[in-house]
C-alpha cells in the first residue's frame, strides 16, 4: 500500500503530494517513514491511498502490517535502534515500491524535485529489475541535465545505468568523467570499466535502426 500526503494541516514531517509506503495501517492510523526517517503514526484523513496493494501484509482485525515486519517486539526493537527491525522496515520500504510501482512512476519519482537523495537511492534499487533501454535513456537524459550531480547519487545511478549502451548514458558518463569535482574512485572506475567496453559498432548500428524507423 502507497499513500499520497494530501494535507498538513498539524505541520508534521511530511510533504504534500510525497508517496510514502505503508508499514502499518490499524483503523484510521498509518505509520510510514516520513520525511525525518522516522516510523511515525498519521492520520489517514491527511492522504489519499495511491495503491491499495495489501498482498504482502498481514491481515487482522482493523488492521494490516507488512510480512517482514510482523513479529510481536518489532516496535520495541525498532524505537531501541535495533538493526534487525530497522533493516526490515528499510526493505519493507524497498518491496512495496518494487510491488506497487510500474517503470515510469518510478522515474517520475526518482526525477521529482521533493525526494531527498536517501528516498531517491531507494527508488533507483526499485527500479533496478524494471529497467529497459527506453528507461535508461530517460534517467540518462535526466542527469545529464542536472547543473551539478548529487554526490550521493552517482555511485547508484552509475551502477543502474553502466548495463546499457546508449549514446544518452554514454553522453552523461562523460560529462562525470570530465567532471573534475568528481573524486570517488567506485564511480570513475565504473565509468572507466563502461568506457573499455563499450561497443561502439552496436550503437552505431541502433542509431541507424533509429533513424530508419524515424524516417
Amino acid at each position: 500500500m502507497i499513500v499520497k500526503a494530501i494535507s498538513n494541516k498539524k505541520n508534521r514531517d511530511i510533504t504534500i503530494n510525497k508517496f510514502y509506503p505503508v508499514i502499518i495501517k490499524k483503523d484510521d492510523d498509518i505509520r510510514i517513514v516520513d520525511d525525518f526517517s522516522g516510523l511515525s503514526i498519521y492520520e489517514i484523513q491527511d492522504f489519499q491511498v495511491y495503491k491499495s496493494n495489501i498482498s504482502s501484509y498481514v491481515k487482522d482485525i482493523n488492521s494490516l502490517i507488512y510480512e517482514l515486519v510482523d513479529y510481536p517486539t518489532f516496535l520495541e526493537d525498532y524505537y531501541n535502534d535495533d538493526k534487525e527491525a530497522r533493516d526490515g522496515v528499510a526493505s519493507s520500504q524497498l518491496n512495496i515500491l518494487e510491488e506497487d510501482l510500474n517503470t515510469e512512476e518510478l522515474i517520475k519519482l526518482i526525477t521529482s524535485e521533493i525526494y531527498s537523495c536517501d528516498e531517491k537511492i531507494i527508488f533507483i534499487k526499485a527500479i533496478e529489475n524494471k529497467m529497459t533501454d527506453k528507461s535508461a535513456k530517460l534517467l540518462a537524459d535526466y542527469f545529464l541535465t542536472k547543473y551539478e550531480a548529487d554526490p550521493e547519487l552517482l555511485l547508484p545511478i552509475c551502477i543502474l545505468l553502466s548495463k546499457y549502451q546508449n549514446q544518452e548514458v554514454y553522453d552523461l558518463f562523460l560529462k562525470y568523467i570530465s567532471d573534475e569535482t568528481i573524486d570517488n574512485e567506485f564511480v570513475q572506475n565504473i565509468i572507466v570499466d563502461y568506457f573499455n567496453n563499450y561497443d561502439f559498432k552496436k550503437t552505431i548500428t541502433q542509431l541507424i535502426e533509429e533513424l530508419v524507423i524515424h524516417n
